[in-house]
Formats: structure tokens, sequence, C-alpha cells
């Protein structure tokens, strides 16, 4: 397995296809070019290509976790927490104290990585995404850790 590294606009497609593969609305070729240029973008490769991937928006002193992916058969082995560590390492290594996001209400994987990181409930966003099924829309919890502790 290859290192945490940052992404740039070569690996638009390999984004795309993970994102896909992992979202059940994944983001379009104009997010991900506005996101390579603007936010801290990094990803783990293998012989296979692109494994994991993670994109976090700064802002002063704080973040927000945009996406994070781990390639579906490779879920499970580790890959997401180290790079999840590499973010918070270098979210920090910027300046931010406190890290953001939200998840599904219905999400309870992520929730529980997310609750094993270090992060808390904070609030909820009603009807904040749409649903997966297609129709109607679902709650996002807001999830909020300090990263001076972590």
């Amino acid at each position: 397995m290859k290192q945490v590294r940052q992404l740039d606009e070569r690996d638009i497609q390999a984004l795309m296809q993970l994102d896909a593969a992992t979202n059940s609305h994944p983001w379009v070729d104009s997010h991900w070019q506005h996101s390579l240029k603007a936010d801290i973008c990094l990803g783990i490769e293998d012989e296979n290509g692109l494994a994991a991937f993670t994109v976090a928006m700064k802002m002063a002193d704080e973040a927000e976790l945009l996406l994070i992916a781990v390639r579906p058969a490779l879920q499970g082995q580790g890959l997401g927490q180290n790079i999840f560590n590499a973010l918070v390492k270098k979210l920090h290594g910027a300046g931010a104290h406190s890290l953001f996001l939200e998840v599904r209400q219905s999400n309870h994987r992520a929730r529980d990585f997310y609750e094993n990181a270090g992060f808390a409930e904070t609030g909820i966003r009603p009807a904040y995404y749409p649903a997966a099924s297609g129709s109607g829309r679902e709650d996002a919890l807001i999830f909020a850790m300090m990263m001076d502790t972590h």
C-alpha cells in the first residue's frame, strides 16, 4: 500500500469512479474540479488504483469533512482510519482546531466510524439529504471533533 498523497486534477476519473462506487449521490466533474483546487484532497493508492480518498474544506481555524471513501472490497481493513488520521494531522498542521461533518442518519457504519474517531453528535439538519431510495429526504446528523485533543 502506498502512502497518503495530495490528489490533483489527474485523479478526477479515479475519484469519480470510487465516489460512484461508495456514494448514492456522487459528485460531478465540476465539484471535483473545484475541490481539487480549493480543498484538501488526500488519497491512498494500491496496485489497482485509488483505494481511498478524503476531502475537507478548511476555513479559518475549523474544517469540514466533505467526503471520505474506501473501495468497497477494502472496507474494514483500516484504510479509512489511515486516511482520516492523515487528514487530521494535515488540518491540525494548517491551524484547524475543530472538524465538523454531516452524515446520513441511516448510515450507521459511518456514524460508528466517526464516533470511534472521536466525534460527538452535536445536532441535526432535517431533510438535508435526498433519500438514497430516490424519493423523499433524509435527516443529516451533525458531528464535531476538537482536533487539539485527537
